[in-house]
């Protein structure tokens, strides 16, 4: 569906990315794991058409990307919400800033209500807790439909037990909804929690050292299993 061919990025003298060389298959779920200033956000830059500047060729669906075309979701570390309009206006944005994106209704009050935040949607960002503005992050995502979802650290920034649970209803609805995703962290638990397909990636200059396919995907309950599989990844990346 999406491949990335020998991908280069400079930022000055510095390297960022360096043949960085990636296929995405439609309906599966990618987690990017490195260590911060690898080049993992850069990457996410890329896809989006806000960092113009590379070298390589990317292509969705065998032609060059092309960002008019292309519709992608984009879920950042700390949210994105507008504070001055409410809940429910910020999760149909995209239909407002371009009408030809049609919502569907019935899909929508399903996303709304599988990450319980029915109650929220007269609220504004400033009333809600990391943990609701993460779920009506999703929301928005969701709701518009994406072809492409790219999420940057979006739970970082919320405690352990919210983080979790966040988790879960995300799955929960990419289960149903199959939106191919790629998602990036630093922390190795929750790229095994979330990915189908893990991604280690080197320190600067940003390269791929492995691609592991998680056994543990639709296991919920974290086991010894898990903490073995951490383990040996933690051993492979280095970090």
């Amino acid at each position: 569906m999406l491949s990335i061919e020998h991908l280069f990025v400079n930022y000055g003298q510095t390297k960022v990315l360096e043949d960085f060389s990636l296929r995405i298959c439609e309906g599966e779920i990618y987690s990017l794991i490195g260590p911060s200033g690898c080049g993992k956000s850069t990457l996410l830059k890329v896809l989006c058409g806000i960092q113009k500047e590379y070298k390589g060729n990317i292509f969705y669906k065998g032609s060059t990307i092309n960002h008019k075309l292309l519709y992608i979701g984009y879920v950042p570390q700390q949210y994105g919400l507008l504070d001055w309009i409410k809940v429910r206006d910020n999760i149909f944005l995209s239909s407002k800033l371009d009408k030809s994106k049609g919502i569907n209704e019935n899909e929508a009050k399903d996303i709304i209500q599988s990450l319980e935040i029915e109650d929220l949607l007269n609220r504004y960002p400033r009333q809600l807790s990391g943990g609701q503005k993460q779920r009506v992050a999703l929301a928005r995502a969701f709701v518009a439909r994406p072809q492409l979802l790219l999420m940057d650290e979006p739970f970082s920034s919320l405690d352990t037990f919210t983080s979790k649970a966040s988790q879960k209803l995300f799955l929960r609805l990419w289960k149903k909804y199959k939106v191919t995703t790629l998602f990036i962290t630093h922390n190795i638990h929750e790229a095994v929690s979330i990915g189908k397909h893990i991604i280690l990636m080197s320190k600067t200059p940003g390269q791929i050292i492995e691609q592991i396919e998680n056994p543990l995907f639709e296991i919920e309950n974290e086991t010894e299993d898990h903490l073995r599989f951490v383990a040996d990844i933690v051993q492979k990346a280095g970090y």
